[in-house]
């Protein structure tokens, strides 16, 4: 019994491209929150500067997280073209090698 194998490469890239999107996008909401705790001391006084150390805290948290998942999806962008090129080259042999083929 033979597996059937079918895969649609451009699918694949597309999937590579719209992890690399959206890896594009976490890197603007990484500067964004890392802005977000950057308020002037003076402008909130005292307590609001014991808030604002917080939130620059907990704000460089999430953006070290997001940079985390950034990098996932940079290794999905990596894998996916990769996996595209190795069936696309897979079929073009396969298909040399057959009677008639390309």
């Amino acid at each position: 019994m033979y597996a059937r194998l079918s895969v649609d490469t451009d699918l694949v890239h597309g999937y590579g491209d719209a992890c690399e999107l959206h890896a594009s996008a976490l890197d603007a909401v990484s500067v964004r929150l890392r802005a977000a705790g950057s308020g002037s001391v003076q402008t909130f006084g005292p307590v609001g500067a014991s808030f604002l150390a917080s939130l620059a805290r907990a704000t460089a948290a999430e953006a070290s997280a997001l940079a985390r998942l950034r990098g996932v999806l940079v290794a999905g962008t990596a894998a996916a073209a990769s996996s595209a090129r190795d069936y696309d080259a897979a079929d073009v042999s396969v298909a040399a090698r057959l009677p008639g083929g390309r």
